[in-house]
């Protein structure tokens, strides 16, 4: 089976899951306190509860490097190409975001009385541009960097998995190891949603969140191997009977995520569905709009207080004004530095496959 044309159901979600987490940043930074007393109750909680978009972020991220890998013989080379075309894919705009974090920190520093500008070491900086800073200590630059430090250690691990089946592309499920070694890893993951084990065994660990990534993984192998389906059902089920025993949002709206995925793509939908032009623009802009739009939903509204009263009226004018500015930034941002870095990682050829790929790889964003 060939796969043509882009996911367009994807982009939306990751769309949908950008935005919603801007929102969540609007409302914990405590920026919006008037406002959300005065909204309906429902749209407070999607604001308040707007950190779940990282969950469909997950999820996205499973389903797209389980394509972008899918029908291709991982080698020791080939698994060096990915992880390099993903780093060229992911790292300019992730350094250019922290330069600016950093430039936002030090220029509130200058204007705002009393505060004193960010103490940086060279080890935090270094740890940070090799997704390092948390697994080694180090307090985070930007709030969300720690999902991309949990994202790359994904890839490494999945085509690591890879690697150690030696696949064989024409018997099912690309042989008997390959299927025993992603069946263990569920196994594994399902460890932390059942509340087994509470820790990530050591600091910044992928674990505690592996399951999600695995979610959005089987989504796309039940698409292409319907046999596997059993498995998926099995897997979703489990993750989702702990999710409404435990209270956990986060592991409910992996397992949603996951049988959208799976549905549309089955139906052909994933194709089609959610291709309305603004959500479509804001699912090519999504990563770039994660990375920067914490900063500068606080500078927006630092600078907006500084000029006018703290009041119901101005906290809905700076709201939508932030939001602006962040989709703003966020579109050069796309321009200027994420749309070349994705040409570049293009022009680095994976080995011929069995499926062709027309849709952008996006990290999670």
């Amino acid at each position: 089976m060939q796969i043509q044309g882009r996911f367009l159901l994807v982009d939306g979600l990751r769309g949908v899951a950008s935005f919603v987490v801007v929102l969540f940043h609007v409302s914990s930074g405590n920026h919006i306190p008037q406002l959300l007393s005065i909204v309906p109750s429902w749209i407070a909680q999607i604001v308040r509860h707007g950190d779940l978009g990282v969950a469909i972020f997950f999820v996205l991220s499973g389903f797209v490097i389980a394509h972008s890998i899918y029908g291709k013989q991982v080698t020791i080379s080939f698994a060096g190409r990915f992880m390099l075309r993903r780093s060229l894919r992911l790292d300019p705009p992730y350094w250019a975001t922290i330069f600016l974090t950093l430039a936002l920190a030090f220029l509130s520093a200058k204007v705002v009385p009393g505060k004193l500008p960010p103490d940086i070491s060279v080890g935090q900086l270094v740890t940070h541009i090799l997704y390092l800073q948390d697994v080694l200590g180090y307090s985070s630059i930007n709030t969300v960097f720690w999902t991309l430090s949990l994202e790359v250690q994904y890839y490494l691990i999945y085509v690591v998995m890879l690697l150690a089946t030696q696949k064989n592309l024409r018997a099912l499920y690309h042989g008997r190891l390959t299927i025993i070694i992603i069946g263990a890893a569920a196994l594994v993951s399902l460890l932390w949603p059942t509340g087994v084990v509470q820790s990530g065994l050591w600091p910044g660990s992928f674990l505690p969140l592996w399951y999600s990534f695995l979610l959005g993984v089987g989504a796309y192998w039940s698409w292409r191997n319907p046999s596997f389906t059993p498995f998926l059902i099995a897997f979703m089920l489990a993750i989702a009977m702990c999710a409404i025993l435990r209270a956990d949002g986060f592991s409910f709206v992996s397992v949603l995520t996951a049988c959208l995925l799976w549905a549309s793509a089955v139906t052909g939908r994933i194709f089609k569905a959610l291709n309305w032009s603004w959500l479509q623009f804001l699912g090519t802009i999504s990563y770039s709009l994660y990375l920067t739009h914490n900063p500068i939903i606080g500078a927006s509204f630092r600078a907006g207080y500084m000029l006018t009263e703290h009041t119901l009226l101005w906290e809905t004018i700076w709201w939508f004004v932030s939001l602006a500015v962040c989709i703003v930034v966020a579109a050069a941002m796309y321009r200027l530095i994420e749309g070349p870095s994705i040409r570049l990682s293009r022009n680095l050829r994976l080995k011929s496959s069995t499926h062709d790929s027309n849709m952008v790889e996006g990290p999670p964003k």
